[in-house]
């Protein structure tokens, strides 16, 4: 994993307008035993407001990431894998100077998700026959895999137009060529969600004992990017 250049302001007037209450709006918040819930003590956080963002790197080959080169010899087999990132996330927080806010992470893809789960090696694998069971790497059951019938409406051939020719990338007719035929993928995807927010108190990701950041890879192996934004409040 590689965590790129961290950027961001503090200090900053109108965001921390937006986030501060108005001084007759309390703090404090009550809880009825009734409900059966306990809090724990309230801290007051006081310092500068910090925002800040940064991007981290994820390849997902499950051979040795140092000979993938840039991506372009990576070539997708549907591959599913897990790969935790908590100790990337940590560092940009560290490096972001927040002590108490939050971390907010998004997968810039739509066959990758994102969960807080344990990081173990057999756990990892049951993932991937969890995840194919429910649903199968079977071109035939889906019908965005019939690329002979893409793009079916003019706003599926504009979104190629837009986000692969319009960049010189190529033809619609090269785009298509390229096409992974991953239905699946995009299936699992949509059920594990593309983005995570977690609190961070004390200048730490606020997550449980045995919780980890888990980027899953479902249309490996890919070069993968995590967008990290981290607002609060700093020394």
């Amino acid at each position: 994993v590689t965590l790129g250049k961290v950027t961001g302001r503090k200090n900053c007037p109108l965001v921390r307008s937006l986030h501060q209450p108005p001084p007759s709006q309390s703090r404090r918040f009550t809880c009825p035993r009734a409900a059966g819930m306990m809090m724990g003590p309230m801290a007051t956080t006081t310092g500068e407001y910090r925002a800040a963002s940064t991007t981290l790197q994820v390849c997902t080959s499950k051979h040795d990431a140092t000979h993938t080169g840039d991506g372009t010899t990576l070539t997708p087999k549907q591959e599913v894998s897990v790969h935790d990132v908590t100790q990337a996330v940590r560092d940009a927080v560290i490096a972001s100077g927040v002590r108490d806010g939050s971390c907010h992470l998004l997968a810039k893809h739509t066959t990758v998700g994102l969960t807080l789960n344990e990081s173990e090696a057999r756990l990892e694998r049951d993932y991937e026959k969890w995840l194919l069971g429910l649903a199968p790497n079977e071109p035939n059951r889906y019908e965005h895999n019939d690329l002979d019938k893409r793009p079916e409406r003019p706003s599926d051939l504009e979104a190629i137009q837009r986000n692969w020719v319009n960049k010189g990338l190529g033809t619609v007719e090269e785009f298509m060529a390229l096409e992974p035929i991953n239905a699946h993928a995009h299936l699992l995807a949509s059920l594990l969600g593309s983005s995570l927010s977690i609190p961070v108190i004390d200048g730490e990701l606020a997550i449980g004992q045995w919780q980890s950041v888990l980027m899953v890879e479902l249309d490996g192996p890919r070069n993968r990017t995590l967008a990290c934004s981290i607002h609060g409040i700093g020394d």
